[in-house]
């Protein structure tokens, strides 16, 4: 490889690797590399003598390989063409590029196609032709992917595919497949994509395999996918009308986070240039992008021993391409030490199981609990002992692999970014954090590089723990921006194995190192950014008092059955008179909306402090005789069958599973949902409701009245029922406590117990602040987070009695 190679993908962040291949003919002298970002910011870089340019052979070089630009350089000048516009190259002077390397990569990065005719988009077109002429000549539609790569290889080799179909990793009965189409309407489609429409570019069909094929191929499957094949009146398949619109089981990766992934991955392994042996796993490798650049990656690690590649997936036509794919890449280049090539048919989950292995890469699929197949929930209630039942399929993945790693293996793996925070999740996060050593872990923005996606992504490097002393972790946040992620991912290329020393902020990403306790201190493992860190560090150089010094939080009672204790307000109205003061009001989680209780329920509460009003059956049915035997006699066996009522033997079958003490307290508290954001908490100033779904803040000492001249304790619970309906301290509980779907926190005492906030009891007094703790009081019984002017005043005293420079960046 060049120099100027070496020096423009070091200076740029940029893996490298051959534009063509040992087998390919016809290529002129030089050097000829590609630099590969992913983003926009991946070229093709040939080192000569000769002024290529003036041919219009490196436009189609770039366009085949699926790359913007070809930069051309010589001894005296650097030239670029854009694919688009073959025949309008740009040359400047050598020198004056050199001079400002890094604002040349930026025009780069900076300039356009003004063409969507991709050598992806052409080849897809190519694909459906294909599948048309299989159709018509009766062929199963779960065969065209050999037929595909049969025709590919074709144009490849077509001399010599057809005697060593496995050299190309094409199924044994491929060309048979092939020749049974018509062999007029194939050689018409052949020659379509020939040339780019026009005659403006010609395909090299190798270019485009190598450089294009891991895309190519996952848009190929994903066509497959759906539901049925749509042909028209003459047999020909068009472009499909659904959107890309989910990633559920669908595997489709972006090589450029394929290519850092198993990168950072292989960079945790010591001495890699020098194993005797390597096996590198991906247990869903869908079409074959990770195995793929994970072949490049050895390639540029010089990589010289034994190399044993595992592929798993369900789809036959997934691995189909994926065999074929890395056969080409196997006549490229392999270590001296020879390749064995495992891809199979099947269930990594299941019975074909997880192989041993010192690398696992994988894109495993996305699946919410509420989508999941009965035996896909089993998978993942086995995978993670119970401990996560309801949680994503992926987490099950995540375990098996991890488990499947050798002494000192390395998992490089994607996953939903919910998973950093969702509460379902936190067993699923304490394994990893017990058994595993986290290297890397990247939330990539709403969807980053994922233009597909419908749930954002997160990845993650984690090493089997070893026994060595965990080091510094490399955060990476990017904002929902292909070219803000390709820039991260630049960047991360640059430091190498290392975490970075300072943090790295630029718009629209941030990276940054994150000690592992910080991570294990919290119940999230949202990635906190440098703004985040620093809003942290400023809130605990304030020494304010936290919840738990102010507040009792405590779970509301347990019905345990629903159904018969709780009633609506119109099912209580139905009831005698006399019988409805056994009941007390109630909220559930669609009770509390905008800060009121908009919906209250009642619950049956047979108690007094004393403990139950009842003695026995016959007292409880001559006071709630109507209530008795409509509700209570006919569920009298649910009842008793309750968990706590067997467990404590108890005989008030009618009672409540868990009463609570505080449900005796006559003092001013605040209740909330269960879990909550803006809205979710209410001022509770008669102690009139107990949640039966949400929590009670109770106040603590601090908060009750040190003198007349203070303000009633109802006024300082309403100012903070003010501070904890608005949107900035929402934003700060966010750094404490996990979401949960809809943008709402777990409110439970665990996670917000130590969320730092002010002690509006103190301030009241004080002459300077005291007028603003009372406004808030009146904010408080006021709330309405739809109102901008309520909003704002809101957020304008919370942002007083935090600082603004503390709450800057939240």
């Amino acid at each position: 490889m060049s120099t100027i190679a070496v020096t423009w993908s070091r200076q740029f962040g940029l893996a490298h690797s051959p534009l063509f291949g040992d087998v390919d003919t016809g290529i002129p002298d030089g050097d000829h590399q590609v630099l590969l970002d992913g983003g926009f910011g991946t070229f093709a870089l040939s080192t000569a003598t000769d002024e290529l340019w003036r041919a219009s052979d490196p436009a189609a070089w770039a366009w085949s390989s699926d790359i913007p630009h070809h930069v051309t350089v010589t001894d005296t000048k650097v030239a670029v063409i854009r694919w688009d516009k073959p025949n309008e190259p740009r040359v400047y002077a050598r020198p004056s590029v050199e001079r400002s390397l890094d604002r040349f990569y930026e025009y780069l990065n900076e300039d356009r196609l003004r063409s969507n005719r991709s050598v992806v988009d052409h080849l897809l077109g190519y694909f459906r032709r294909i599948r048309s002429l299989s159709h018509a000549a009766g062929l199963p539609d779960d065969r065209v992917t050999e037929i595909f790569t049969a025709a590919l290889a074709e144009h490849l080799a077509p001399d010599s595919y057809h005697q060593a179909p496995k050299a190309f990793g094409l199924a044994d009965d491929a060309i048979d497949l092939l020749q049974r189409i018509n062999r007029t309407g194939l050689a018409a489609a052949n020659n379509e994509i020939a040339l780019l429409a026009g005659g403006m570019l010609r395909l090299h069909p190798a270019l485009a395999i190598r450089h294009a094929g891991g895309q190519l191929f996952q848009e190929a499957h994903f066509e497959l996918l759906r539901a049925s094949p749509d042909f028209d009146l003459f047999g020909l398949m068009g472009a499909p009308e659904v959107g890309k619109t989910t990633r559920g089981g669908t595997h489709f990766t972006p090589p450029a986070l394929a290519r850092s992934l198993v990168e950072q991955a292989l960079s945790t392994i010591p001495d890699l240039g020098k194993r005797d042996q390597l096996i590198l796993c991906d247990p869903s490798c869908g079409s074959g992008a990770f195995l793929h650049e994970a072949l490049r990656a050895l390639r540029r690690s010089q990589f010289d021993g034994k190399l044993i590649l595992i592929g798993h997936d369900v789809s036959p036509p997934a691995i189909a391409m994926a065999r074929f794919v890395l056969s080409l890449s196997l006549r490229d280049w392999s270590p001296k030490g020879g390749v064995e090539l495992r891809l199979v048919v099947g269930d990594s989950l299941g019975a074909l199981g997880m192989p041993k292995a010192d690398v696992v890469v994988m894109n495993p699929p996305f699946i919410a609990f509420g989508a999941q197949t009965p035996e896909q929930r089993e998978q993942l209630r086995q995978a993670t002992d119970s401990t996560a039942a309801r949680g994503d399929y992926s987490m099950a993945f995540v375990i098996k692999a991890l488990d499947s790693l050798a002494d000192g293996g390395v998992l490089g793996t994607l996953f939903p970014a919910s998973l950093l925070s969702l509460k379902a999740a936190s067993s699923w996060r304490e394994r990893i954090a017990n058994e595993g050593e986290i290297i890397t872990l990247a939330s990539i923005g709403d969807f980053g590089l994922f233009s597909h996606a419908l749930v954002q992504v997160s990845c993650a490097v984690i090493r089997k723990k070893n026994g060595n002393d965990a080091r510094a972790i490399t955060a990476i946040v990017t904002e929902n921006d292909p070219a803000a992620t390709s820039s991260a991912l630049r960047q991360l290329r640059k430091l190498g194995s290392q975490p970075p020393f300072l943090p790295i902020v630029e718009e629209g990403w941030s990276l940054f190192s994150v000690e592992p306790s910080t991570l294990g201190k919290r119940s999230t493992w949202r990635l906190p950014t440098p703004s985040s860190e620093r809003v942290l560090r400023a809130l605990n150089d304030l020494n304010l008092p936290v919840i738990e010094n102010l507040f009792d939080v405590a779970q509301g009672i347990q019905t345990g059955l629903n159904d018969v204790l709780l009633l609506t307000e119109e099912e209580w109205r139905a009831l005698p008179s006399k019988e409805r003061g056994l009941f007390r009001l109630a909220t559930m989680t669609d009770s509390i909306q905008n800060g009121k209780v908009a919906k209250p329920y009642r619950v049956f509460f047979p108690y007094s402090k004393d403990g139950s009003l009842f003695t026995s059956e016959s007292n409880l049915a001559d006071a709630v005789p109507t209530y008795y035997k409509t509700m209570l006699k006919p569920n009298r066996d649910r009842l008793s069958q309750r968990a706590s009522i067997v467990r404590s033997k108890r005989t008030d079958w009618w009672g409540l599973m868990h009463s609570r003490s505080w449900a005796f307290d006559e003092v001013p508290r605040i209740i909330t949902k269960f879990f909550g954001a803006e809205g979710g908490f209410v001022g509770d100033y008669d102690a009139q409701f107990v949640p039966v779904m949400g929590h009670v803040w109770t106040p603590k000492a601090p908060l009750h009245e040190v003198d007349d001249d203070g303000l009633p304790l109802a006024e300082i619970l309403a100012g903070y029922v003010a501070l904890f309906n608005s949107s900035l301290f929402i934003k700060l509980l966010g750094l404490y406590s996990p979401h949960v779907a809809g943008g709402q926190f777990d409110l439970s005492k665990r996670h917000v117990a130590l969320v730092p906030v002010p002690d509006l009891r103190n301030l009241s007094t004080n002459p300077t602040i005291g007028r603003a703790i009372v406004e808030f009081g009146d904010l408080g019984r006021k709330v309405d987070i739809a109102d901008a002017t309520w909003v704002a005043r809101t957020n304008q005293i919370v942002m007083g009695l935090y600082g603004a420079d503390t709450l800057k960046g939240l």
